[in-house]
């Protein structure tokens, strides 16, 4: 049975969800203002019904937001509310990456209830963070998006963000690896005498075992393709954010060169496999493989069926090992950027 509202919208050709958004837009309220110690929960509510794949606890928020060095790297969140509830719809953040530090230069994050969408929220979000931005006067700013979210990028490119370049995130069941069809990696690396080690066994053996390390994974960062150039992050901040994350597991830090593992808090059984770097005289020599290998064995050995990690698409040495092993292809993420240097130049032309 049809009621006189929707016989309303089929004569003007209108659909009933397009009419409720135009009226929920113009009766809709909203406010933005800095992020409390309050909003935790609601941001992790909202980042997990956007990303269920990809869910953080409100310790893991805490710990990140934490764990910078807000002397150094800026770093502002927002909150958009709707100010007849008082409840948070979105958040907005922007900051300075400490892999690519540039005092001017800016990632851009925005997180809208779906629930929400198409009611202005991003909208006003990213009008608060562009005032910022110019404030600053700042130079270019990066958003992250999956190439399945047509909404959001068809928002960012209205705002003159530009493709700049995509990854892959791929997962893997450690129990679906047959190792013996790789063995000839460990073999060569053997004859090589090139030994693996943990971070566990080296904090036992090394008391300069961080300074070490911090110094291998710099440089085997330098060649990790990113939006930017690379920087190096400072001592203290790459101890806080990685040695000092909850979420680290020093057994399953395998070190001949470097491959780094957490365990993701919300899904026990999962590990996120992060850099696995080789430096440039040693690679050929079946390192990276090895320590792969190694980290699948450690997986399966202690119950996890799933590691997850993530390379951009020019990384094509990294691709291509973990193609070899098994890793399934997920939907890329794209970062876009908006080059305020780039546009001047284009305009002078």
């Amino acid at each position: 049975m049809t009621n006189a509202w929707t016989v309303a919208c089929k004569e003007f050709n209108i659909g009933v969800g397009r009419i409720d958004t135009i009226l929920a837009q113009r009766t809709l309220s909203l406010e933005i203002r800095g992020f409390e110690d309050s909003d935790y929960r609601r941001l992790a509510e909202i980042y997990d019904a956007i990303f269920p794949e990809r869910a953080r606890s409100v310790e893991e928020w805490r710990f990140y937001d934490d764990s910078l060095d807000k002397t150094k790297y800026y770093f502002k969140r927002y909150a958009c509310i709707n100010s007849s509830t008082g409840v948070a719809l979105g958040f907005g953040e922007m900051w300075n990456p400490p892999w690519m530090f540039h005092p001017k230069k800016f990632w851009f994050d925005g997180w809208v209830d779906p629930k929400h969408h198409g009611q202005g929220i991003g909208s006003a979000i990213y009008d608060r963070l562009k005032d910022d931005f110019d404030e600053r006067s700042a130079t270019a700013a990066w958003m992250g998006i999956r190439e399945n979210m047509t909404r959001s990028i068809a928002f960012a490119q209205k705002r003159g963000f530009s493709e700049k370049m995509r990854g892959w995130e791929s997962t893997i069941d450690p129990y679906q690896v047959n190792d013996s069809e790789f063995q000839k990696y460990s073999t060569k690396v053997s004859q090589a005498g090139i030994e693996f080690s943990t971070l566990e066994q080296e904090l036992r053996e090394d008391p300069r075992c961080y300074t070490k390390l911090y110094e291998l994974v710099q440089t085997a960062f330098r060649d990790v393709p990113i939006a930017d150039t690379p920087t190096d992050t400072p001592y203290d901040q790459w101890l806080a954010f990685e040695m000092k994350n909850p979420n680290l597991i020093p057994q399953a830090y395998m070190i001949a060169k470097t491959s780094v593992v957490w365990r993701l808090k919300k899904e026990p059984r999962s590990l996120y496999q992060g850099l696995t770097g080789v430096l440039r005289e040693y690679r050929g020599k079946g390192i990276a493989v090895t320590l792969k290998l190694k980290v699948l064995d450690f997986a399966r050995k202690n119950g996890f069926d799933n590691i997850r990690t993530f390379n951009a698409s020019t990384n094509e040495g990294m691709l291509s090992i973990n193609m070899k092993l098994g890793f399934k292809r997920d939907l890329a993420w794209i970062t876009f950027e908006k080059n305020r240097e780039q546009e001047k130049s284009s305009k002078d032309q």
